[in-house]
């Protein structure tokens, strides 16, 4: 009898990922992209009535033609052929590779590099929290006791796009100021509008009002670092060290096994990227991104 074969096909909805992923490969992230106007659409890599992998995409369009970009996937279910990870897209394409291994697969199909590799910070969440807390790096670890013993009031709840829309704002000012960009307000409300239990909102203030937050999103048993804002007087409090201690243990103790704290840059951002690895997280590169301008061929993937 034949071995039966791998196959990436089209799906109207999204599959749920075989392993834990990035937000940009789960569907809650797929569902407030589409609720913001995005084009989304997924596949799956099946054998018979399995599912050994997903992908999802966005397409845009650019004059006659579609962009599909791909961000951190695709997702293979454990013990699935790496081999497999190989998606044939419609080109143009664009994808990011989480891993080095993937990227290479999808040099050697013709795709071309168009940035260098990103690292991303990520703590494994599954310790105790003894164990955690004596991964913390000194600093930090001093920095949290002195918030502990400090004069902050911090508070914990599901982000309400109604009710912290000014929280957004003073973020897009943030931006602005730092000249970085992130994803638009829109988003963030759309995804605590469709899953507003998959939101987590941590808040530190003194007397004076509100001094910092940090929003984290959810998705399967992994956590992503969303955005975080900080007035001046915050540093000194070390009010983001105590937040991000208390996003921590609460997510250790609704057992989610890892924390995205998203990329680091030691060049143009040294501080924020000792403040990530302060937490005990690990660096972690993706692969680069990269560009295919032709059609790839070869939808079906022997097992």
């Amino acid at each position: 009898m034949a071995a039966m074969s791998l196959t990436w096909t089209l799906r109207d909805t999204a599959p749920d990922p075989p392993d834990a992923c990035a937000l940009h490969q789960h569907p809650r992230y797929g569902a407030a992209m589409r609720a913001i106007g995005a084009d989304v659409g997924w596949y799956a890599l099946t054998r018979g009535a399995r599912t050994l992998g997903t992908a999802q995409i966005l397409r845009r369009r650019l004059g006659p033609s579609r962009l599909t970009w791909l961000p951190r996937g695709p997702v293979l279910a454990p013990g699935t052929d790496p081999g497999a990870a190989l998606l044939p897209l419609p080109g143009p394409s664009v994808v990011q590779p989480d891993t080095p291994r993937t990227a290479r697969l999808y040099r050697s199909h013709g795709y071309r590099a168009l940035l260098t590799p990103a690292h991303i910070a990520e703590l494994d969440l599954t310790p105790d929290p003894g164990t955690l807390f004596a991964g913390l790096h000194g600093k930090w670890r001093n920095r949290l006791r002195a918030a502990q013993s400090g004069p902050l009031r911090t508070h914990d709840r599901p982000f309400d796009p109604d009710r912290d829309a000014d929280l957004l704002t003073l973020d897009r000012h943030q931006q602005r100021t730092r000249g970085y960009r992130a994803l638009p307000p829109g988003f963030t409300c759309a995804f605590a509008a469709t899953h507003r239990q998959a939101t987590r909102l941590f808040t530190a203030h003194d007397r004076a009002g509100m001094l910092a937050y940090l929003l984290f999103l959810m998705h399967g048993d992994v956590a992503t670092y969303h955005i975080g804002w900080a007035a001046p007087a915050a540093r000194k409090a070390h009010a983001h060290t105590l937040l991000m201690w208390q996003a921590i243990t609460h997510l250790h103790q609704r057992g989610f096994t890892r924390l995205d704290l998203g990329p680091i840059d030691t060049e143009a951002a040294p501080g924020l990227a000792r403040f990530k690895l302060g937490t005990g997280a690990v660096a972690r590169p993706l692969g680069p991104t990269l560009l295919r301008l032709l059609p790839h061929r070869g939808a079906t993937i022997a097992a």
